[in-house]
């Protein structure tokens, strides 16, 4: 989604996509500057380092289609549809992505746990509170679910958890592939895959 010219926000698209391109560290300050025709002055303005940039990048780029934040705010009355319209959503996003890059790039947050997980703290940090607040989101819809009759789950907490894991690990391997033809022919075959729905 573009945002505004200014150099921050230039920044920001730059380093979104750099590092959807080829992961953080092989992406250094210059080529950032570079790609978003920024000095390297104007980053340092923003920016004390790469990582407090990588950490605004994330905190931008995690809800890929705007629903799960729209579903913290107020859980929405029709939660199963609104699964099947989120992964709907979802997977437009990354075929949309694969036809602007021309390649398969995968979920920014997955690439970056599989890539920094384990190596900075700070990120590995902020990495974990997404996922988490990703997992409530689903969680909260499910719990719904339950609520209205729509799905017989015992434990929605469980749901969400695989919900995601099915997800990321199509996108990822999606990624490695370099090919969306893994991704689910229907949104009702995925959340069948993940135990969220049986019919």
């Amino acid at each position: 989604m573009g945002r505004k010219s200014n150099a921050k926000n230039q920044l920001l698209d730059a380093a979104d996509s750099l590092f959807r391109d080829r992961g953080f560290s092989a992406v250094g300050v210059a080529e950032l500057c570079s790609a978003a025709q920024v000095n390297k002055g104007s980053f340092y303005h923003y920016f004390p380092s790469k990582q407090a940039l990588l950490l605004e990048v994330i905190d931008a780029a995690w809800d890929e289609t705007g629903m799960l934040v729209d579903w913290e705010n107020q859980v929405p009355n029709d939660p199963i549809d609104q699964l099947r319209h989120f992964l709907k959503e979802l997977f437009a996003f990354h075929y949309a992505d694969n036809e602007s890059a021309g390649r398969v790039r995968g979920s920014l947050l997955s690439n970056l746990a599989h890539e920094l997980g384990t190596r900075d703290a700070n990120i590995s940090k902020k990495l974990g509170q997404l996922f988490e607040r990703e997992t409530a989101a689903f969680e909260s819809l499910l719990a719904k679910a339950i609520d209205r009759g729509d799905v017989s789950l015992q434990n929605p907490r469980q749901a969400a958890e695989s919900l995601i894991a099915c997800v990321h690990g199509l996108l990822m391997l999606a990624k490695v592939r370099n090919s969306l033809s893994v991704l689910p022919q229907s949104e009702n075959e995925l959340l069948r895959l993940c135990g969220t729905i049986h019919s």
